[in-house]
Order: C-alpha cells, then sequence, then structure tokens
C-alpha cells in the first residue's frame, strides 16, 4: 500500500526556495512511489486549512518544510490528531532541527522525515500554546518582535533589531515563580522555558536538556550584555553558568506585575503577567535520525 504523505511549505520561509524544495519532495516521492499532496502556507486561515485537510484524509505523515513557527504550527495540529511529521528545515532560524541533531542537507532530511522510524517527544503547553523546544519571557521575545514588525529577514535581521531592542526594553524584569519544586522571587533580563538544548542561533541555553525525559528546565539570565547576545549568534555558543539559574520542572506558574513579551518557538505571541507552562510527555510523533 502506498503512503500517503501532506507536505506543507512555506515559501516565505528564510533558507530555502519553494519551488527548490517542492521538485525535491515531488521527485523523491515518485521515485518511492508515494501519493503525495502539497499545501502552502499563506499566512491567512493555514491552521484551519491544514487541519481539515488532515482530519479529512489518511494521511500516514505530514512533512514540513519551514521554520520554527511552521513547524510549529503543523505540530499544534499534529498533536491533536495523532499524525506523525517530518522536518525540512528551513528557516532564517532552525531551533528545533538544531536540538534534534537533523543533518543541514535537505535531502538528507528528507529521507529521514519519509522513512526514518517515528518517535515520541515531550511537548510544552505555555499559556496554552504548543512549544516544541524553547519558549521565553523578556528581553528576546521583544527582540523577536521587534524583528516582525520590521522590514529585516535572515539571521542580519535579528542582529539589527539588537541594539534598538536592548535601549527600548524595560530589564531587569521582576518574576515571581511557584512550582512543586521551588517558590521563588527572582530578577533578570529573560526567563526561559526549555524543552530542547539550543536556539535556532546555535547558542547552547540548556546543555542537560532532553526533549523525551518527561520535564523540562525553567533558565533565569540575571544578565545579558550585548556582547554575550552577539555571540549567541555563533554556533555552539554556550552562556556563562555565572549568569544563569536552572531549576528542572514538569509544571511552573511565572507571574510579573508588569506585562512581559511572550514568545514560542521563535514566534512572538503578546505581552502577559501571568505565566503557565507544563510538560507534555510522549505528545508528538516525529521522524528522526537513527541513533
Amino acid at each position: 500500500m502506498k503512503k500517503n504523505i501532506l507536505v506543507i511549505i512555506n515559501p516565505k520561509a528564510g533558507s530555502s526556495d519553494a519551488v527548490t524544495v517542492s521538485e525535491i519532495v515531488k521527485n523523491r516521492s515518485k521515485s518511492l512511489g508515494l501519493n503525495t499532496s502539497f499545501y502552502y502556507t499563506t499566512g491567512k486561515n493555514d491552521k484551519q486549512e491544514i487541519e481539515q485537510l488532515i482530519a479529512n484524509n489518511n494521511f500516514d505523515r505530514a512533512i514540513v518544510a519551514g521554520g520554527d513557527g511552521t513547524i510549529n504550527l503543523v505540530a499544534t495540529i499534529a498533536v491533536k490528531y495523532n499524525i506523525a511529521i517530518g522536518i525540512l528545515a528551513c528557516g532564517s532560524a532552525n531551533g528545533l532541527a538544531a536540538s534534534l541533531e537533523l543533518p543541514q542537507d535537505i535531502n538528507s532530511q528528507l529521507e529521514i522525515a519519509i522513512n526514518n522510524t517515528v518517535t515520541s517527544i515531550d511537548t510544552l503547553l505555555i499559556n496554552n500554546n504548543v512549544c516544541l523546544h524553547i519558549a521565553d519571557i523578556g528581553i528576546n521575545a521583544e527582540l523577536i518582535y521587534n524583528y516582525e514588525t520590521s522590514q529585516s529577514r535572515g539571521m542580519t535581521g535579528y542582529l539589527k533589531q539588537t541594539i534598538p531592542t536592548l535601549f527600548k526594553s524595560k530589564y531587569p524584569y521582576h518574576f515571581s515563580i511557584s512550582s512543586e519544586e521551588i517558590e521563588t522571587e527572582k530578577k533578570g533580563v529573560l526567563l526561559a522555558f526549555a524543552n530542547a538544548k539550543k536556539y535556532g542561533t546555535g547558542a547552547v541555553i540548556n546543555p542537560e536538556g532532553s526533549i523525551m525525559d518527561g520535564s523540562f528546565e525553567i533558565i533565569l539570565f540575571k544578565k545579558l550584555s550585548l556582547k554575550a547576545i552577539a555571540k549567541s549568534f555563533l554556533k555552539d555558543y554556550s552562556f556563562s553558568p555565572t549568569s544563569v539559574e536552572i531549576f528542572k520542572s514538569r509544571s511552573v506558574t511565572v507571574k510579573s506585575k508588569t506585562p512581559i513579551a511572550l514568545q514560542v518557538d521563535g514566534e512572538y505571541i503578546g505581552d502577559f503577567e501571568k505565566f503557565t507552562a507544563q510538560i507534555k510527555p510522549n505528545s508528538l510523533r516525529i521522524a528522526l535520525p537513527n541513533r
């Protein structure tokens, strides 16, 4: 029996041309005898239309070609319908792919997405938003908001927004953190909920993180200099342990006296005074490299 595969492509993703990606997938699908359907995101009603496609068709797998935001969009639906996903990392920043140690070559990624064994990984629920690898509140979320509302694109675009964000931001922020493990008041520039190890830039935020351990890390950045932010755009950069505190948890509530920006998987969500995060073990089925 032929596999039925839905391929979701974001034509505006930062690092790959949609036409090229489409041709690669079509050619490989034809050689393998797959039934392949394509959906190209537009930014309008994508979630509803993709969900309708998955609900009304018997797809064996959904392959996502895009950045972390597009992958998150499809994963939110995949969790609901228990459909396995594969990843073609085509974004400006590909944090989930980096954390999952996917190869950088798109042909190799496609082989994994189509053929490899499906594994269940944990997800987070942050203020009722599905999170696959990292969400945070504070200066990085503000940077992402400024990037999204500017005309900038790619890693250069993020760098261009760094200095304006530092000058406009009202850090340090005051966080009230409450969970079964901790009850504390902290001050810092950024608080992250990390299900994985790396940001999309390649910077290691959570060295001990695992996307399959049934827990996540709460990471408090006490201070973050312009130099440290600039270095975070380098591959395999690790933040100084003296500037961070890390707490492991399964659920947490964080409160602030003033609204703070929230980003989830590289997408700005809004400004809030209360944040909830909880782990959802083994909730997403995904094709991963064989170990």
